[in-house]
């Protein structure tokens, strides 16, 4: 199209705009007078907001032809047209229910408007402008901001914030995926029209052109004749539902979607959303939402859309059960603080009756056993304190050379390094960011861990070594190397069965009598508070070696 022919198509556009602004409205009108004076001719309804908004539109129209001839910037004038479409829409959706309208589907008649008469970024302007309006409109709605009293429609029960939430979130994606489609099909269109004045049109290249908007969609696309029958079927539903158009073609809708269009009031209406579960084809359940828009008649009676909310629903449900967990884990914490108080006063109480009292045979034995469960109990509680809600990590310059080696100096003179000859080959001048006592409580649980695995006596092996590895960038990429420190504590220990591995860091397993199983599930939660990771090897009889990567970061790994 050339420069001069241009303006004059737009004005032509403009000008069908406005035409087609004027049936719309006196169609509206006449819809209002028959619903008042057909359906409830002695009721007090109060429609006159109605006939106001659409008188309005007609005066605005009757303002725009007069002044089309006398615009100079057409594009900006269409701009204006269309910003005040989308603020009489939005008075139209207020008066019809706020929160509760179904009329808010006539936001993407401006969208559609925006990107025919002008391009694909004015249908993005009005997706926008639309999503704020409308936004803010249901949220002053839902607050009980706006007055009610020019409502044709009340409100019998508030909705729910989630209700009012997804249907925004759902209108607002649908602006701009209608304004992204009919921007592409305007400018396509648009290329078409050049290439008619050239060499006419191709309509079995526009057709495909269709077909194939249709078809990449990923949200799947059905529509229904008039007897509800599936006459059309994208590639997107086949993904969803597993079946193939072959299979539903021409089949009653209620085959494969059982109550789609039975479930209740407004069952089968335009502007409808449905969300229910259904079978996909090989038996999996999926969570599917519906919405249903009315076609021409004939082949395109019906159109609906759908799509796979299975995820949101699981995560949902994860959501649920997270909280649940969490108060039941704050319930037990709170649990455990309570009795070991009383124990507490439990033991100091027997020890005092033990020194106090001259017991002897049995009842010294029975004595001693009443302390010794006592304090195991005792440490089974800090041990479960510990990981259930370990303390904060104070983040801090530390050298990680000199914890390690101050938490072997403590275990070599613990009773339980005895019989266990010590090597080390600590690389030094090693810093990292963290908390030194939770570091040092990873290497002391695994140096007591490893010496109740050479119970005949053995070598504890205690190495580090920096490696650099690829970073975690944005979206799951690989970002620049990034340094790391390897501790490797390894012993000549009985070793760990194969089938035990997989379950050596979960709370409470231990394969020690006298063990809480809580030792390594702490070590594992404090090493991935530091950012690192822990991994294990071990064969029967020959021992066991646990790797710990921390990160060294910045400066700190100087």
């Amino acid at each position: 199209m050339t420069q001069a022919s241009a303006p004059k198509a737009l004005k032509a556009k403009l000008l069908a705009m406005m035409v087609l602004r004027v049936v719309l409205t006196l169609a509206f009108l006449s819809i209002i007078a028959w619903f008042q004076l057909r359906e409830y001719p002695f009721a007090r309804l109060n429609l006159y907001p109605l006939y106001f908004i659409a008188a309005l539109f007609g005066i605005i129209t009757i303002f725009y032809s007069l002044a089309l001839n006398r615009v100079r910037n057409l594009t900006f004038f269409a701009y204006v047209q269309v910003t005040v479409d989308i603020v009489l829409v939005t008075a139209i959706v207020y008066v019809t229910g706020g929160t509760e309208s179904y009329l808010h589907i006539l936001y993407p008649l401006s969208v559609i408007g925006a990107a025919i008469i002008l391009n694909r970024r004015a249908g993005f302007y009005a997706a926008s402008v639309s999503s704020i309006a409308y936004g803010i409109l249901i949220d002053m709605d839902f607050y009980s901001m706006l007055p009610s009293r020019f409502k044709v429609i009340g409100i019998t029960a508030a909705p729910a914030w989630e209700d009012v939430f997804t249907t925004v979130a759902t209108n607002i994606l649908a602006f701009f995926t209608v304004a992204y489609l009919t921007g592409q099909l305007a400018e396509r269109t648009a290329r078409v029209e050049r290439e008619l004045e050239e060499k006419g049109i191709d309509f079995e290249r526009l057709e495909a052109l269709n077909r194939q908007i249709v078809e990449n969609i990923t949200s799947g696309i059905m529509t229904l004749d008039e007897s509800n029958r599936i006459t059309s079927f994208n590639m997107g539903a086949e993904k969803v539902t597993g079946y193939t158009l072959k299979d539903v073609y021409y089949r009653d809708v209620n085959d494969i979607f059982p109550g789609i269009l039975d479930l209740g009031p407004g069952a089968g209406q335009a502007g409808m959303r449905v969300e229910k579960w259904f079978a996909k084809r090989g038996g999996d359940d999926i969570f599917l939402g519906f919405s249903l828009s009315r076609g021409r008649g004939g082949d395109a009676s019906s159109i609906i859309i759908f799509q796979d909310l299975t995820q949101l629903k699981d995560m949902e449900e994860q959501l649920r059960r997270d909280e649940k967990l969490k108060a039941l884990g704050e319930l037990s914490v709170g649990i455990a603080h309570e009795i070991r108080n009383p124990l507490a006063s439990i033991s100091g109480s027997i020890q005092v009756l033990r020194d106090e009292l001259n017991l002897e045979g049995d009842n010294r034995l029975l004595m001693e056993i009443v302390l010794r469960e006592t304090d195991r109990l005792n440490t089974l509680i800090t041990d479960y304190l510990l990981f259930a809600r370990p303390a904060q990590t104070r983040r801090e310059r530390i050298d990680l050379g000199a914890v390690i080696s101050e938490t072997l100096k403590v275990f070599g003179n613990s009773p339980e390094a005895a019989s266990i000859r010590i090597v080390t080959d600590i690389h030094p001048g090693v810093f990292m960011s963290g908390d030194s006592r939770q570091i040092g409580q990873i290497f002391w649980n695994l140096f007591v861990n490893a010496a109740h695995a050479m119970v005949e006596g053995g070598t504890l092996s205690v190495t580090s070594m920096l490696i650099t590895v690829a970073g975690r960038g944005s979206g799951g990429s690989y970002g620049p190397p990034a340094p790391f420190v390897v501790i490797k504590v390894a012993d000549t220990g009985e070793g760990i069965p194969q089938e035990n591995i997989s379950r050596l860091f979960d709370p409470f397993f231990s394969t020690k009598d006298s063990g809480t199983g809580l030792g390594l599930a702490i070590v594992h939660r404090i090493v991935e508070s530091h950012g690192g990771s822990i991994s294990v090897s071990s064969k029967t009889g020959a021992g066991s070696v646990f790797k710990v990567f921390l990160p060294l970061e910045g400066e700190a790994a100087v």
